[in-house]
């Protein structure tokens, strides 16, 4: 037998075997009783005992029918005993024996064998049988075995003959070389596998063992041997084990020990110190900076209970109650520290408590506590900055008119301001469509939220969507990281106020159309939709209605946004309100410019009713403005309004209250200019009264205009102004 075998033999239990209630002879039995029961059972032979049923030997066939041959008389048969006859058996086992050797006997000699225990007595027989059928079933065993081992799915095995023609190759052998088994088998190995370390080893005789190699994704390690019988070679074998998810594993070995560390080198930082506890308060990590602020060393405390080393510390009780702490006190020695604690959880299940030091020592603690509280003042001041330009900037009391068509507008906007409905602010260019809008969230229940406007006209077509509704991360080359909320998503429990609605482009205002009935808004290049709880104010200065029948302007839109309308009167209807809104106007560039300018006189006022004031309330304030910066003396006249069409001074209801200069003026501008010559002549002359009345400094001229100090050389330039 081979060694494998021979093994597998050995390590068999072959008491199985034993059969015990084999049929036994007394030596006492008569011949003829043994020649009935030997025929009866056909037997060959049987083992004989006597009364104390020890083994005395046995008796066979043959020597029965030598025993029946050697009497005289049949009849005797009934007289004479077996024990004449019996023989010593071939092969007897005492039970304690190693059967082994005796299996092996055995099937050699093709007998049975008799088991004895250490009285003599006889336990069974071991038939020759019945060790042959064990020995079949055992090698269908083995040969199982031995296909579950060739074909195990981490080890390929190819097996070459002496011509280096494939004879084996198994089924992990075709997925490590991805090679099929139709197209090796049969085949010399040299042909699929030219560099081939398998007919190497046949033609070498020299073996190699754990060569690494890679097929793939897989990576093994493989031993080509040659086969030798005598001192011939017969073939050779090549034996693949993939080690792929070994590899896996001993990478993350080495990053767990890389990690452990890094938590180590963490845990023994001299900065803070670390304690943790496990669930039965008995400390498993104490580091360096703990053990030396106590005095005493790791071997002293770790496996203690925690109240043993420190009777006051709450780390049981944060095991218990799971609640974390911060800024905690606590003393250690004579030193007083900042600590947190705070639980360790595994699987939602508390297991330990971490107690740590939040500061090396109190003066550490100290200086943050000041960082903390002077970034708290900055974040102050840049969160009241945030609100203060997301705020609105008039309420309804900054809104100046007596009129019956504003007072009527007026109360029209704070009824609707109780409420959540869109609203749709009409009038002209400049009549206070953003000052409406502003004190209408300021009045509603909004007001604490934000107010975002936007300028539809002012915004590219190609970015308006953006602007509105937002984009996300990689919707177009250069998108922000995290992607950018849109104007709707900024005014979120708040107001967004659409100016100029009525310059939005066809293909937006569909978009728009579904945000204001669905609530939601969808990011260029997103994919969830993000719902919203805003309140829309529109506003612009076109006819929208005939908009809608020029096919302009949607007409499902329009009755979506024309909830509640509020048309603002142009400046020219307001003729009872002039007056008090000039001088209002006048008072707020005077703190604006840090002028003293102390009113507008009456003549000058007859003059500006005297104007249409296509521009309105922008325009007046626009004129005054200009002519607080030309004016040198305490009242505003009429010869410091520059009104356009006008010329300077000019009325169009005769000139009975003008003094001699306002005449001088007219004299000298009767002939019509146009729009172009008059801007520049009113700029020239507006930078001439600055430069005057900050005597030559540039930077306070500049800024009594309004402008750079770079615009304003450019502008001197421009009128031939730099001697001045």
């Amino acid at each position: 037998m081979d060694g494998f075998t021979s093994i597998t033999l050995s390590s068999y239990d072959w008491k199985k075997c034993i059969t015990t209630d084999v049929l036994r002879f007394s030596y006492n039995t008569s011949l003829s009783d043994t020649v009935e029961i030997f025929l009866s059972h056909h037997l060959l032979q049987a083992p004989v005992v006597d009364e104390e049923g020890t083994l005395i030997g046995i008796i066979d066939s043959q020597n029965v029918l030598k025993g029946l041959n050697s009497l005289e008389d049949y009849g005797l048969a009934r007289t004479t005993l077996i024990r004449e006859f019996i023989q010593k058996p071939e092969v007897v086992i005492n039970i304690d024996d190693d059967f082994d050797l005796h299996v092996k006997d055995i099937i050699e000699r093709q007998i049975s064998a008799y088991v004895i225990d250490q009285d003599g007595k006889l336990k069974g027989e071991i038939s020759n049988t019945h060790v042959v059928q064990t020995l079949n079933v055992l090698y269908e065993d083995l040969e199982y075995f031995v296909s579950k081992v060739i074909n195990l799915p981490y080890n390929g095995i190819i097996a070459i003959n002496s011509q280096g023609t494939t004879i084996f190759y198994n089924h992990s052998a075709e997925q490590i070389l991805g090679l099929p088994a139709r197209d090796m088998i049969g085949q010399s190995i040299t042909k699929l596998l030219p560099e081939s370390l398998t007919y190497k080893a046949l033609k070498t005789g020299e073996a190699q063992h754990g060569v690494p190699l890679t097929y793939g994704d897989i990576s093994v390690h493989a031993d080509f041997i040659p086969v030798y019988a005598a001192d011939k070679v017969l073939g050779a074998v090549a034996i693949f084990k993939d080690v792929t998810e070994l590899e896996a594993v001993t990478d993350r070995l080495s990053t767990n020990q890389k990690l452990m560390a890094t938590l180590e080198a963490i845990v023994e930082n001299t900065y803070e110190g670390i304690i943790v506890i496990n669930d039965q308060e008995r400390i498993e990590i104490i580091n360096r900076f703990f053990l030396d602020e106590m005095g005493m060393e790791a071997k002293d405390i770790v496996g203690k209970k925690i109240n043993e080393i420190s009777p006051e510390s709450q780390l049981p009780n944060t095991l218990k109650t799971g609640e974390v702490q911060f800024g905690e006190h606590m003393q250690i020695g004579e030193k007083d520290f900042i600590i947190m604690r705070a639980p360790v959880e595994r699987d939602g299940k508390i297991i330990g408590a971490l107690g740590k030091t939040l500061f090396k020592n109190m003066e550490l603690a100290k200086l943050f506590a000041k960082k903390v509280m002077r970034l708290e003042g900055d974040v102050a001041f840049y969160k009241h900055e945030l609100c203060r330009f997301h705020s609105p900037q008039y309420a309804f009391s900054d809104i100046i008119g007596d009129s019956p068509s504003m007072q009527a507008a007026k109360t029209l906007a704070k009824r609707a301001a109780r409420t959540n409905s869109t609203i749709l602010l009409l009038g002209e260019s400049g009549t206070g469509k953003e000052v409406f809008a502003h004190a209408i969230h300021e009045t509603s229940h909004r007001k604490k939220g934000p107010l975002i406007q936007i300028n539809c006209a002012a915004v590219p077509e190609n970015l308006l969507e953006s602007e509105l509704f937002g984009y996300a991360e990689g919707a177009f080359t250069g998108a922000r990281k995290g992607g950018k909320p849109g104007k709707f998503e900024l005014a979120d429990k708040g107001t967004i106020f659409l100016d100029e609605i009525g310059d939005m482009p066809l293909s937006m205002q569909a978009k728009l159309l579904r945000v204001l009935q669905e609530r939601e808004v969808e990011r260029v290049g997103g994919t969830q939709p993000i719902k919203i709880d805003v309140r829309v104010i529109a506003a612009t200065n076109r006819d929208l209605y005939q908009m809608v029948i020029d096919h302009k302007f949607r007409l499902d839109l329009y009755y979506r946004l024309n909830v509640i309308n509020i048309e603002l009167p142009p400046l020219r209807e307001r003729e009872e309100d002039f007056e008090h809104l000039a001088n209002s106007i006048l008072k707020k560039l005077n703190h604006r410019l840090g002028s003293f300018i102390d009113g507008i006189t009456p003549e000058a006022f007859d003059y500006l009713r005297s104007y249409d004031w296509p521009g309105n309330i922008r325009e007046l304030e626009n004129i005054l403005e200009r002519a607080i910066i030309t004016c040198d003396e305490s009242w505003i006249q009429v010869w410091h309004l520059s009104l356009p069409l006008h010329g300077n001074g000019d009325r169009q209801s005769g000139s009975g209250g003008l003094d001699g200069k306002s005449e001088a003026l007219n004299s000298q501008n009767n002939h019509f200019m146009t729009l172009e010559e008059g801007l520049n002549e009113a700029e020239c002359k507006m930078i001439q009264l600055a430069l005057q009345r900050s005597h030559g400094n540039k930077m306070q001229a500049a800024r009594f205009l309004g402008i750079h100090r770079s615009a304003l050389y450019k502008k001197m330039s421009k009128h031939q102004l730099t001697h001045m």
